[in-house]
């Protein structure tokens, strides 16, 4: 059964309004605080985003396994997932979906996290899992093949499809993301699966729609 509050969670009350239910497939979004992970706790980093009135739903520190939680599955969260559309309106993503769930995780963009520990990775997948979210990466990924269409169609229709996105590839979005990850490091085991060793089965896990920004990866501080 799904829960508001990730049980593994140290939790820290955010300050985000309840946002009436959205529509369409649930969203996991994937970013980066900038810092380093062997310096800064998962605490620290989420009382900076509460301070900043940015929170998010977890902070996660791969190295250290602690996750502390800001928001309930049940808010929307406050870090912006939104564009300027041909410098007239502004549309907040996050608030799509019947939920979106966001994820900071605490590294920086020029050194990917998943090419290291992912310490309590685990918990996080299965507390994602239960509230939809498909274990699929639909974002783009570095190096990848266009697909054909302009590089926002093939964004919203990746973002239709729901699942696992990095935070550079929301719609619209002028944020930047993880940085190069490995989404079939980060979307594998299942439980009972070892991780290492999990590579060719997690490639059918995601898909990848390319939608090249020409922006450097950088993080949300």
């Amino acid at each position: 059964m799904a829960q508001a509050w990730m049980a593994a969670a140290e939790r820290i009350q955010g300050r985000a309004a309840v946002a009436p239910p959205g529509r369409g497939a649930p969203r996991a979004v994937w970013s980066v605080t900038g810092s380093d992970p062997s310096a800064r706790s998962a605490g620290q980093e989420a009382r900076r985003l509460l301070a900043q009135q940015r929170e998010t739903h977890l902070v996660w520190n791969p190295l250290t396994g602690e996750i502390v939680q800001l928001l309930p599955a049940t808010r929307r969260g406050r870090i912006d997932l939104g564009g300027t559309h041909h410098d007239e309106w502004h549309v907040d993503r996050g608030l799509e979906g019947r939920v979106c769930l966001v994820v900071a995780v605490v590294a920086r963009p020029d050194a990917p996290f998943t090419d290291g520990p992912m310490h309590g990775l685990d918990p996080v997948l299965a507390w994602l899992d239960s509230w939809g979210v498909a274990r699929r990466w639909n974002g783009a990924l570095p190096g990848g093949a266009e697909e054909p269409g302009s590089p926002d169609e093939a964004s919203a229709r990746a973002w239709s499809r729901g699942g696992h996105f990095g935070q550079d590839h929301v719609p619209g979005s002028d944020a930047a993301g993880p940085g190069h990850v490995e989404p079939a490091r980060l979307l594998a085991p299942y439980p009972g699966v070892e991780r290492d060793t999990a590579t060719d089965q997690a490639k059918s896990a995601f898909e990848p729609v390319t939608t090249p920004n020409g922006r450097q990866p950088s993080a949300i501080a």
